[in-house]
């Protein structure tokens, strides 16, 4: 059974065929998504300060921003679990593949932050700090972390995600991934703040309908299975499709299109695209544990709140000095360790993706010779 240890929850059994129990309401679940999807909100938008001095309550922030997060994360958690490819490593490249909106949504990648220019030069025809946002802040922030979050929020996702419970450990890489991750958000998120005031009413704002959404949310949350949190039927993903085409298209046109390319520059970015597509059918089909596979701790949620807390007051005390000089050499010391480490995952997730196929096919092939052929 599902629990959470050291202090142990026992949870009822349900029939195999119920996710959320009977009693409650489509509605619930709507409210579980949308907690979550103020989770990948807050971890991508709020950490790096992208929408504090526009504000969270703007309008754009909440017809647009908001939904184009929860559109992606659930679209590829959706992809993800229904392929089964829900390693960590195929984790990373659904993110990539999320991450690549900075392309045809954004154009960051493309042309710059907002100024037209690269803040650090540029790899190619990409920037080189840009580039990170596709190899490493948007998989890592904006789709692991707060699934990840989730699993701790919805216990029985980590049936589906096990090797999430990583970023949560004691191990001394996983400790040293959460200070430097807290180091230097909290940096970021400082700078780009508008000053202390100004991050306090957004986080006052954010931490108020968290908590609200949370509240609602914890029927669903608390029922036996959660995959039908993260995995939208036919109906629900078919509008995410929908959403996301219309979006796609509109957005290339109306949003910086000065901050478009050559055809050729679009079109090799479509490589990235092929190559984490590549990578996720090398990587083999994994099937959720048993009710008996996984637990997790109390202490793991009580972690990620200590980090959340001392990000923030870090970031209190950055947002005081705003635009120091001595502090934007923080940001650039970021985007130095960002952008190599990006492009290590992905490496790496494809190494992996390779070995695993050639581990299935020599296992085939030992089972049946007549596959060698």
């Amino acid at each position: 059974m599902i629990s959470i240890s050291k202090e142990r929850e026992s949870v009822s059994p349900l029939p195999a065929s119920k996710d959320i129990p009977s009693g409650n309401s489509r509605l619930r679940v709507l409210f579980a998504r949308l907690v979550i999807g103020l989770i990948v909100f807050i971890c991508a938008e709020v950490f790096s300060g992208a929408s504090l001095r526009l504000g969270l309550w703007n309008p754009w922030t909440i017809l647009v921003t908001y939904w184009l997060y929860f559109a992606h994360f659930f679209f590829f958690t959706t992809l993800a679990v229904r392929t089964g490819r829900t390693s960590l490593s195929s984790l990373y490249l659904w993110g990539v593949l999320f991450g690549l909106y900075e392309s045809w949504i954004t154009k960051v990648v493309w042309s710059g932050y907002g100024g037209g220019t690269f803040a650090m030069g540029h790899i190619g025809p990409y920037g080189f700090s840009e580039i990170s946002m596709v190899f490493f802040y948007h998989p890592v922030v904006s789709f692991i972390l707060p699934l990840a979050v989730a699993c701790l929020l919805c216990p029985p996702l980590r049936r589906l995600f096990p090797e999430l419970g990583w970023f949560t450990g004691k191990n001394r890489g996983a400790r040293f991934a959460q200070v430097y991750l807290v180091l230097s958000f909290a940096t970021v998120m400082g700078m780009n703040s508008g000053g202390p005031v100004n991050l306090a009413l957004n986080l006052a704002a954010a931490i108020i309908l968290l908590l609200v959404l949370l509240r609602l949310a914890q029927p669903a949350l608390a029922a036996m299975g959660g995959r039908s949190i993260v995995v939208f039927g036919r109906w629900g993903f078919g509008a995410l499709c929908v959403y996301l085409t219309m979006l796609y298209g509109v957005s290339y046109f109306a949003i910086r299109p000065e901050g478009l390319p050559s055809i050729a520059v679009q079109l090799f970015t479509f490589v990235f695209y092929a190559l984490a597509i590549a990578g996720l059918w090398l990587h083999r089909r994994r099937k959720p544990l048993g009710v008996d596979g996984v637990s997790v701790e109390k202490r793991e949620l009580r972690l990620v709140l200590w980090l959340f807390a001392g990000l923030v007051a870090l970031g209190f005390a950055i947002s005081i000095f705003g635009l120091n000089p001595v502090l934007e050499l923080f940001i650039v010391l970021n985007f130095v360790v960002w952008t190599p480490s990006g492009f290590v995952f992905a490496a790496l997730a494809l190494v992996m993706g390779v070995r695993e196929y050639l581990s299935g096919r020599a296992n085939r092939v030992e089972a049946d010779p007549s596959t060698a052929e």
